[in-house]
C-alpha cells in the first residue's frame, strides 16, 4: 500500500489534507533536490542502504512524517550521538515520536524518542498500526 492509501483508508479528508490523530496532514512529495539533500546526510551519518532507500521511497510520496522535519533538514538527526544512540527523528505528533533505531534496527514510537508505544520492522507498518489506531479511536475525523 501507498503512504497515500493508507491516508485514505484510515483518516478523513478535507480541503487541508488529512486528519490524524486531530491534526491536519497534507502529503507533498520530496523534490529531487529534497531527496538529494536527504541522501546526503545519510551518507554523512553512516545510515545503512536498505534504510535510505525504505526512507526514500517514503518521502518520494511525502516530504515529510506528519508535518514533522522536511527530509532534507539534519534535525532529523538530532538523536544520531554515538555508538550508545544512533535514531532517525523522522517526526511528532503531541507526545508521540517517531524514529529509526539504527541500534535495534527497528523503527518505533514512544515519548521522547523511546519505543514504548511500540516496535516495528518497516516504516509502513509503523505508519498503518498509528494511522489504524486514530481510526479505530475516532481521533481521524
Amino acid at each position: 500500500m501507498t503512504v497515500k492509501e493508507l491516508f485514505e483508508k484510515y483518516c478523513t479528508k478535507d480541503e487541508w489534507g488529512y486528519c490524524c490523530h486531530g491534526h491536519g496532514i497534507k502529503l507533498t512529495p520530496a523534490s529531487e533536490e529534497e531527496i538529494k539533500a536527504f541522501r546526503d546526510l545519510c551518507d554523512k551519518y553512516g545510515v545503512e542502504q536498505r534504510v535510505v532507500s525504505e526512507l526514500e521511497e517514503y518521502y518520494k510520496q511525502t516530504n515529510n512524517f506528519f508535518d514533522y522535519f522536511k527530509c532534507d533538514e539534519e534535525d532529523l538527526f538530532t538523536w544520531w550521538e554515538d555508538d550508545d544512540q544512533r535514531s532517525i527523528w523522522l517526526g511528532c505528533v503531541d507526545c508521540d515520536s517517531f524514529i529509526y533505531d539504527d541500534i535495534t534496527h527497528k523503527y518505533a514510537i514512544g515519548a521522547a524518542g523511546d519505543n514504548s508505544i511500540g516496535e516495528y520492522d518497516t516504516l509502513m507498518e509503523m505508519l498503518e498500526s498509528y494511522l489504524k489506531e486514530g481510526y479505530e479511536n475516532g481521533w481521524n475525523n
